[in-house]
């Protein structure tokens, strides 16, 4: 299982670099045709917080909040984007510990580069990711045949997983 989620893992990041235009590329260059978000998961033990990465197309998250404000959103003019977004994550993206309890992601950085919007999250979670559960819903209201695909890394272990419209959460194992 772990070689096919690798697979997928290495197929879609080199999707993404090869379809994805270069900055200055014509607006019709730069549609994509395919819907994949990546979040890079990694337990910070010093911290005792969970630090999130997430890359998708930033056109897409204009899009998704933009139809959540009825309003045009801009990720870089925006004044109140950081919070949109935040709001956003909240919905469609969720760990929780082994209790059950869902940890508060907080924004703490973003870049847009290339038509990629790079989010970073931090939530505390002292207890650690034995056991969590993971839910990745990110754009699942906007395109069926979106594909998020989370890695994991904690205790020196490193778990993957894919998640598609209709799925419910991923659990981490029990163990770290």
């Amino acid at each position: 299982m772990k070689t096919d989620t690798c697979f997928i893992i290495v197929l879609l990041l080199g999707l993404s670099l090869w379809l994805t235009p270069p900055a200055g590329a014509a607006p019709a260059a730069r549609m994509h045709k395919y819907y994949t978000s990546l979040a890079q998961v990694e337990y910070n033990a010093e911290s005792k917080s969970v630090e999130v990465a997430l890359r998708v197309f930033a056109d897409d998250l204009e899009l998704a909040l933009t139809r959540r404000a009825g309003r045009v959103v801009s990720l870089d003019r925006t004044k109140d984007a950081d919070r949109m977004i935040l709001d956003y994550l909240r919905e469609t993206f969720e760990i929780k510990n082994l209790d059950g309890r869902t940890k508060g992601l907080e924004l703490v950085g973003m870049e847009v580069r290339s038509e990629v919007a790079w989010l970073y999250l931090e939530a505390e979670m002292p207890e650690g990711l034995a056991g969590a559960r993971l839910r990745d819903h990110i754009l699942f209201e906007l395109f069926e045949e979106q594909v998020n695909v989370v890695s994991v890394r904690y205790a020196g272990d490193r778990t993957d997983f894919v998640f598609v419209c209709g799925d419910g959460e991923h659990a981490m194992p029990t163990r770290p």
